[in-house]
């Protein structure tokens, strides 16, 4: 197959409505050879490793336009400026090249496939000229359209607005299977490329629980306990329940393989270079297993918040010394010595738990530990009982309660029909105190702000939002903070408090930097308040939201 029917494909895919893409795929894959579908789909996606492989193409858009800059006649910074997005400036100066190559065979979609993986394991030295040797290679001989495609590929972002969700559904149509069955089958193994192969030879069953490779993690239904009256308004019915800690963690599935331990992010990739010393504390353990966990942190015997272990795990240098103590919360047990536990209940897979990790250890603690549970035999886990224990994890530094059924099973990839987390959901009114540039700096627009609330008269921070707004609000943000901003420097700067944020939270905790609201999403903007419209600090602790 042509590489430029691939670019083709993502052309026609980027433009189409959502509706459509699943059909556009099928038809592209369905008769497609079987020793082309895996790759193939991994050129559509962008993804030309699974997760969990760790593998990164260690070019950015500077490597990106070093390559173009030897081959376009085009002026490659003036076109970024301009453009800004890379795929379309590689096929802008692709339109313009200089000195064409001596083939005239157009690019095969294996070879680009082949290349760009090449491109992605070349390390050590010399590998940034190496890197960009092939990959001005593919430039020369791509066209426009299949230049635009390859920046893409190389950069991580297709910009068509195709996922794995698309493509699952494109694999039901090609190949007549039960849309059902392809789910399960991804949730196990979550490499659409595999699961195309298995689709198309009718072998979707053949997927399965394998160490080192993670699945999909079931997820709880959430709930306030404010709201509800029991537990079995939303459960299936129990002989009882397991009420168990929820901290400001990071979710993360290990694996204890013969080959060592694994650790993985909720989005299946491998971060265990990022936690060493961890893994190999985990490795000398006798079991093999696969556990669903809370990644958290000591510091000085305190627990650290999630950005901080956020930063930690995405440190740079990870050989530079760092005082935080990683140290994992087992909560529960997917697999276990060759048996797939999934299809256990709950109280069956705790006890398997215990008996590899043995009972629960006290903070701080190193290594791996069972998280803490209280068990509850009644039928109806009534809503004071809930509150009381939710209040006490509060008090703790936790953010909320996970509830789970004794007879719950395990469903990868599913929200459970019997399990659920339960946080303390409130609304608070915070005030900007500061406002700080994007990522990219040189954009010059404010996209972060620190919000605070009242402490008498003083004004206390309590947390960053960001991510939670839209483009549309950030400009608005924008443009009313720099007329509010004092105090410039490099990153920001701190503004007058007059403009206010609605925010809802699921609560909040201490540290040793102050406070930190959780999970906070903006619920609306007063762009012409004051700082006394904050609410008080107290309120963050109080036993009663709004």
């Amino acid at each position: 197959m042509l590489y430029r029917q691939i670019a083709q494909s993502i052309e026609e895919l980027s433009s189409a409505p959502r509706s459509c893409k699943a059909d556009l795929c099928s038809r592209l894959i369905v008769e497609m050879k079987p020793e082309l579908l895996c790759p193939t789909i991994r050129l559509l996606l962008g993804q030309l490793w699974p997760p969990w492989e760790g593998r990164e193409m260690g070019v950015g858009p500077e490597g990106v336009a070093a390559a173009l800059e030897e081959i376009s006649e085009e002026n490659i910074p003036r076109l970024r400026d301009r453009m800004g997005e890379m795929g379309l400036v590689a096929e802008a100066a692709l339109a313009e090249k200089g000195q064409h190559s001596l083939s005239s065979e157009p690019l095969q979609s294996m070879s680009v496939y082949e290349q760009l993986r090449r491109i992605s394991l070349i390390r050590g030295k010399d590998s940034e000229q190496r890197k960009n040797a092939l990959l001005r290679g593919l430039f020369q001989d791509a066209s426009p359209l299949e230049g635009k495609y390859i920046a893409r590929t190389v950069l991580g972002n297709m910009l068509a607005g195709t996922g794995d969700k698309t493509m699952l559904a494109a694999f039901a149509l090609a190949f007549c299977c039960d849309p059902d069955q392809i789910q399960r089958a991804y949730s196990l193994l979550p490499d659409p490329g595999k699961i195309a192969i298995m689709a198309a030879g009718n072998h979707l069953e053949r997927a399965s629980i394998q160490p080192g490779i993670p699945i999909k993690p079931m997820t709880l239904c959430a709930l306030k306990a404010e709201d509800l009256k029991t537990v079995r308004e939303v459960g299936e019915e129990s002989v009882g329940w397991a009420v168990l800690p929820r901290y400001h963690a990071l979710r993360v599935q290990v694996h204890n393989t013969g080959d060592g331990a694994y650790i993985f992010s909720s989005r299946q990739k491998n971060i265990t270079t990022s936690l060493n010393g961890l893994a190999q504390r985990l490795s000398g353990m006798d079991d093999e297993f696969i556990i669903d966990a809370d990644l958290i942190g000591f510091h000085e015997g305190e627990m650290c918040s999630q950005s901080d272990m956020l930063r930690y795990i995405n440190r740079r240098r990870l050989s530079r010394r760092s005082s935080i103590s990683p140290a994992l919360l087992a909560y529960d047990l997917i697999y276990i010595s060759g048996e797939d536990t999934t299809s256990l209940p709950f109280q069956e897979r705790r006890k398997r738990m215990l008996k590899a990790l043995g009972e629960p250890r006290s903070m701080p603690f190193q290594g791996i530990s069972a998280t803490r549970e209280c068990i509850v035999l009644e039928k109806e886990l009534k809503k004071d009982s809930i509150q009381s224990h939710l209040d006490q994890m509060v008090e703790e530094g936790g953010v909320g309660l996970m509830v789970r059924s004794l007879l719950g099973l395990y469903r990868p990839g599913e929200c459970s029909r019997c399990d659920f987390f339960v946080g303390r959901e409130m609304s608070i009114s915070a005030v900007i105190v500061r406002a700080e540039w994007g990522r990219r700096s040189s954009d010059q627009i404010f996209s972060r702000f620190l919000v605070a609330l009242r402490e008498g008269d003083d004004l206390v921070p309590v947390g960053w939002i960001g991510g939670q707004l839209g483009q549309k609000d950030i400009l608005e943000l924008d443009r009313q903070l720099k007329a509010l901003a004092r105090e410039w420097d490099d990153t920001g700067a701190c503004v007058n408090p007059q403009v206010l944020l609605k925010l809802k939270i699921q609560g909040a905790r201490r540290n040793d930097k102050g406070y930190a609201i959780v999970r906070p999403q903006v619920l609306g903007i007063d762009l012409f308040a004051s700082w006394e419209d904050a609410d008080e600090l107290t309120r963050l602790f109080s036993s009663s939201g709004r």
